[in-house]
């Protein structure tokens, strides 16, 4: 069962973005361009629904959609139904973007948040030194101008699919609480249901973002794709995940919402 993913919506004029193929990696900053990737990311989309999003001539799109398939990004096909239409579908992966959004973001309040500690990490501690090398990590990027949220979003999908039988359970409830005892056994943080209608999820002391630069939005691209994978496991059917509340965004806590997509095969 494949489960489907909260998209990156963020849009910045200038920015990068990077697909992978099995041959090569592209790198696309024509506004149209990104455009039409984002259209049929969720899947095939017919030629005449590119038009109308983009609100450009039939010409124009086509040149660009010549250009993406002989970069190996779009395939394009007939239409089942209409041998007249064309039916476009992504035939590669999102990387990430390079981007100056977030290079220059406010450093974290709770970077130093024991305070007299001064340390970044426990010599003892591998919780601690691991939650220093992620943030590192992170920070570097943003710094170095690069945004990997689709890498992090598929691999917190892997781990997820891997501790879904882990915090399985007859119920929601059963599931958050089996979270919640890994996630505080494993210094990740605490795990706790707001709400089972519509399904929220609150998140203290996460381990993905709590020590990441203040950028202004949500950060927690691993987090969603672990979730992700958890629940599409339990409710048996592709979700959603959508990020409301982080500490990159300046909440003293992070907060998901999670939609099962119906009538999904």
């Amino acid at each position: 069962m494949h489960a489907r993913q909260a998209g990156d919506q963020d849009r910045h004029p200038g920015d990068v973005r990077l697909f992978s193929t099995p041959d090569t990696v592209v790198a696309v900053d024509s506004p149209i361009k990104v455009r039409i990737l984002e259209i049929i990311s969720d899947g095939p989309v017919a030629f005449d629904r590119i038009v109308e999003e983009t609100g450009k001539a039939k010409s124009t799109i086509s040149v660009h959609l010549r250009d993406l398939e002989r970069a190996g990004l779009i395939t394009s096909v007939p239409d089942p139904h209409d041998s007249r239409r064309r039916i476009i579908a992504l035939s590669s992966s999102v990387i990430g973007r390079l981007t100056n959004t977030d290079r220059h973001a406010e450093p974290s309040p709770y970077l130093h948040r024991n305070g007299d500690h001064d340390e970044p990490f426990d010599d003892d501690d591998l919780v601690s030194f691991f939650r220093y090398c992620v943030r590192v990590f992170r920070s570097q990027a943003m710094a170095m101008g690069i945004n990997i949220d689709p890498v992090l979003r598929q691999t917190g999908a892997e781990v997820g699919t891997v501790l879904a039988p882990k915090v399985a359970g007859r119920s929601v409830e059963d599931v958050v609480r089996q979270m919640d005892s890994f996630w505080q056994a494993h210094g990740l943080g605490s795990v706790q249901l707001v709400s089972a209608d519509p399904l929220r999820l609150e998140v203290r002391d996460c381990f993905e973002c709590m020590e990441l630069p203040v950028t202004g939005h949500g950060a927690c691209a691993f987090d969603i794709g672990v979730l992700t994978a958890i629940f599409s496991h339990h409710l048996r059917c592709p979700v959603t995940v959508v990020e409301v509340q982080c500490y990159s965004s300046g909440d003293d806590h992070c907060s998901f919402v999670i939609t099962p997509i119906t009538g999904s095969e």
